[in-house]
């Protein structure tokens, strides 16, 4: 029902209590008055007016008149709109001399307004004018209290009423002949308690013609809400002019009243709030402006928004600045129930715009961890939500963003699958069992276009990067990347399908030129390479991932230095075994190095697919590495030189001199032969 309604319901019934007081303190016979009120009632605004007991008068120094059952309907037999259990009246006997009716107390007990659809009115309720009917009679009124009322309505789709009640309500005027009224109020709104105070316009005020002013002040649920301010045509409910303010210690509260769920469940604990605005319009374009608000905190999200919102019914015409902060994103997924990565600290700024059947951030600048963005980003409420848009980032640094690894509940495990023990057993093996974090793919969608200046991808550094992001259903697609590694060019795509009861995945990456000196870590000081890479596998954990691969790979290397690091560093230590003459500290230069791996059910073949030459030797090598068991059997041959073999668990290879070999007889170049070999 529209407020202006509900005011129109309530007009009549101070009219029809005036009216009905002034016949009672004239005369004892009320009945033709209720028979004029209801007749005038319905003829202009088509609803039905009964009473269900006469008015009395009981005489004394201060008179007091009363009459039960009142109610007003918009048909007969309907649930009434508005009913009055009972009403009572101390008048002052002495002005009554002068044609005063002077109310010192009204009472209201046990009034109930339901929130319906009105009749559409007939005309204009004018009393006043029928002089034969009601004597003329000046009104003053002291003091109105109200005792267990209720008012009912029921939201769209919903099948049961929603409700407000007030226990105690108190009006009092700044004097009896009127003037601003004093407002206090107490009950509850759907259970919870509540208390009203301030000061509103005079009766009188509604009527005439003039910004109707207000000033109240409430509590609910730990929350206080303000409102200041005037509103042009109260009856018609336009014109509203207001300045709100609101601040309470959880807002998760009042946004749980309002029924919002993120994700089927109750908003979490979000923390304190504060806000100011400016509400201004009519019913149907109500809008906010001068928009100043704090949200939550710095442990889950904290929230700064200034702006305005053109309507607030339909929501329309939002331009907010936004900012963020949060010590990290583990807060923000418990506020939206869904797992985030726990990277931190967030710093955000951005204007938010509504869109069809969506939102937009425009003018991102933000920071997360060591990463870094600006852009636009957008999301549409479809079946799942899509997010779409554009980012670019001076730093980007995906290991920051990476999910916590979640842990496979038993009945997921195969029945061929190894059982974990209750305690861990340290075996030398480096892949993971945990079941990769794949269910926040299946939520959402996205269409994305990333690009980054500086992307860091474990200890090595790419430049100008960049790449087209699409996840539909579970199905993550990364397509067009291209970046640089030094002056040399790297580009790929990958796909990663999380909707199947097995995951599964696809790598292909390219390079030429690349810069091997900018890898990081281990990396050779200097050199470049090529590098050619086309794979693919299935499985729920990095472990069955790897143990399922299939496909091949190809690393070759032009004129390379490498540093000496023979306590981690496997390759100078293979060289210094197979070189007898290499010694001491200095750098080792390799002329070329190439490795070709044949891949199949986790198995890499290096079938003579290993080639290392400098100046003095040149080794070839040939082996297997076993993904499946994470072991690795390879043995290497220098011609004019000595033989090795590398065994052992990945994570700890055991490098073994003079270990007789497989019979290897390598050439005067193998890199160009390993190069060559299609096997």
């Amino acid at each position: 029902m529209r407020l202006s309604s509900v005011l129109k319901i309530v007009a009549v019934a101070v009219l029809v209590t005036v009216i009905g007081l002034i016949a009672a303190a004239k005369s004892l016979d009320s009945k033709r008055y209720q028979a004029f009120l209801a007749e005038q009632v319905k003829a202009t605004s088509g609803l039905i007016l009964t009473f269900s007991g006469p008015t009395k008068l009981k005489l004394g120094l201060s008179p007091q008149v009363s009459f039960t059952g009142m109610a007003l309907a918009s048909r007969p037999e309907a649930r009434p709109l508005l009913y009055v259990d009972r009403i009572e009246a101390q008048v002052a006997l002495l002005p009554l001399i002068f044609r005063e009716l002077r109310i010192e107390r009204l009472a209201l007990f046990r009034p109930t307004l339901r929130l319906e659809a009105l009749p559409r009115p007939a005309g204009v309720l004018d009393l006043a004018s029928r002089a034969d009917k009601v004597p003329t009679t000046r009104l003053a009124l002291a003091d109105i209290h109200i005792e267990d009322a209720a008012i009912a309505w029921r939201p769209a789709g919903s099948e049961s009423d929603s409700g407000l009640s007030l226990v105690s309500a108190r009006i009092q005027p700044e004097t009896v002949d009127g003037g601003p009224l004093t407002l206090q109020a107490s009950g509850a709104w759907n259970g919870t308690a509540f208390e009203l105070g301030g000061v509103i316009g005079s009766l009188h005020a509604l009527a005439s013609g003039k910004p109707y002013p207000l000033q109240l002040k409430g509590t609910i649920d730990g929350a206080v809400v303000v409102a200041r301010g005037a509103i042009a045509d109260p009856l018609a409910a336009k014109g509203f002019d207001l300045e709100l303010r609101a601040q309470g210690d959880e807002l998760a509260n009042p946004l749980r009243r309002i029924g919002l769920t993120l994700g089927g469940k109750p908003v979490a604990a979000a923390g304190p709030y504060k806000l100011s605005a400016k509400l201004s319009g009519a019913p149907g374009s109500l809008g906010l402006s001068d928009i100043d608000a704090v949200l939550g905190k710095r442990d889950n999200l904290l929230l700064g928004v200034k702006g305005a919102i053109k309507s607030l019914t339909p929501l329309s015409g939002v331009e907010l600045a936004v900012t963020a902060e949060a010590d990290n994103l583990a807060g923000l997924g418990r506020l939206i129930a869904v797992d985030l990565p726990t990277a931190g600290p967030l710093k955000l700024s951005a204007r938010l715009q509504d869109i069809e059947n969506g939102w937009r951030l425009a003018g991102i600048k933000s920071t997360l961890g060591r990463n870094d963005f600006s852009g636009e980003l957008a999301l549409t409420q479809t079946s799942r939500p899509r997010f779409f848009g554009r980012l670019a980032a001076a730093n980007f640094v995906p290991g920051d963003l990476s999910f916590p690894l979640a842990k496979a509940p038993d009945q997921n495990r195969t029945a061929a699958a190894p059982q974990r023990p209750a305690i861990p057993v340290i075996d030398g093996r480096i892949l993971s069992l945990e079941q990769l974090p794949l269910e926040g793919l299946k939520v959402f969608d996205l269409d994305l276009t990333l690009s980054a200046a500086k992307l860091h991808a474990g200890p090595a550094t790419l430049t100008d990067a960049g790449a087209e992001i699409h996840l539909t259903g579970g199905k993550l697609a990364v397509d067009a990347f291209s970046a640089q590694l030094g002056d040399g060019r790297m580009t790929g795509e990958a796909r990663f399908d999380a909707s199947a009861r097995t995951p599964s995945f696809f790598l292909r990456l390219s390079g030429t030129g690349l810069d091997v000196s900018r890898l990081g870590g281990d990396a050779p000081t200097s050199g470049r390479g090529d590098l050619a890479i086309d794979i693919r596998g299935a499985g729920g954990s990095p472990r069955a991932l790897a143990g399922s691969l299939e496909g091949g790979a190809m690393i070759s290397l032009g004129e390379t230095v490498l540093a000496r690091q023979p306590a981690t560093d496997l390759t100078p230590r293979l060289i210094a075994a197979l070189d007898s003459s290499t010694g001491g500290d200095a750098p080792i230069k390799l002329r070329c190095a190439v490795v070709r791996l044949a891949i199949k059910g986790g198995l890499l073949s290096a079938d003579r697919g290993i080639a290392i030459e400098t100046a003095r030797v040149a080794v070839l090598g040939t082996g297997a590495i076993d993904l499946r068991t994470e072991t690795s059997d390879l043995a290497f041959v220098a011609r004019g030189g000595g033989n090795a073999r590398l065994r052992g668990m990945l994570g700890s290879p055991i490098l073994i001199g003079d270990e007789p070999a497989a019979r290897l007889t390598p050439d005067a170049s193998p890199c160009r032969a390993v190069a060559k070999s299609r096997r």
